[in-house]
């Protein structure tokens, strides 16, 4: 039987990168994007879903159950990465749209999707952070979802035992964004102890990891070439 992946933010850098390997690997994938769409595939049904907007994220839902009575793996990958405002107006604009991808969307997949789930033994994998644990003061908005994603993960690997696994992953410079010039990768590769960008084949290895190991649950595994445990 066809595995069946659920994957949100699947039509860039890293949810896209997830999304080819597991096509790759022969699974149908029903993935999520906002701005940019996947490459077609025979195996990926795409849809634009934005995650600000919970009556969408529950269409999208019912549109992947009705064509899939079982799934075997959702990755919750979606993510927004913004400094904070300066004025608190926006920054509460902003809170709102980070727990809206952050939080609301993770919760409303797993609550909606866990006897498909259940149905395939499958696993959840949630794509968090590092800064989990050492939150970055100028990202704290940020860092602050994403912690209560980690909390999710605890929670649902505990609520949904035995019958599907969930385990997060956690990035850290795997891959510098357009605007990041020299001397700011420099400085973060100078504080990562094996000094170097990870890519996006490091994050996907951990996956397949996680995927196959039918014997990890509330497992948190740091992607970061060791700067978790140098000087943030």
């Amino acid at each position: 039987m066809q595995p069946v992946a659920v994957v949100t933010g699947c039509g860039r850098r890293l949810g896209e990168f997830i999304t080819t390997q597991l096509l790759g690997q022969g699974y149908r994938v029903y993935g999520q994007y906002l701005s940019s769409s996947p490459a077609p595939h025979p195996n990926l049904i795409a849809s634009r879903v934005d995650f600000t907007d919970a009556q969408q994220v529950q269409q999208w839902v019912q549109a992947i159950l009705s064509g899939a009575d079982r799934v075997d793996l959702l990755v919750n990958n979606a993510s927004l990465y913004l400094p904070d405002a300066e004025e608190v107006a926006d920054g509460l604009v902003q809170l709102d749209r980070f727990h809206r991808i952050h939080l609301q969307a993770p919760y409303l997949l797993v609550q909606s999707l866990k006897g498909a789930l259940a149905q395939a033994s499958g696993s959840v994998v949630n794509l968090t952070d590092i800064y989990v644990h050492h939150p970055n003061a100028d990202y704290s908005l940020y860092c602050a979802t994403k912690a209560g994603l980690d909390s999710f993960t605890q929670s649902w690997a505990r609520q949904l035992a035995p019958g599907v696994r969930v385990n997060s992953i956690e990035p850290g410079p795997i891959l510098f964004l357009d605007h990041h010039d020299e001397a700011y990768r420099q400085q973060v590769l100078s504080r990562t102890l094996l000094q170097v960008e990870g890519g996006l084949e490091p994050i996907w290895k951990a996956l397949w990891m996680l995927i196959n190991n039918p014997y990890m649950t509330g497992a948190r595994i740091p992607v970061d070439g060791g700067r978790s445990v140098a000087q943030l």
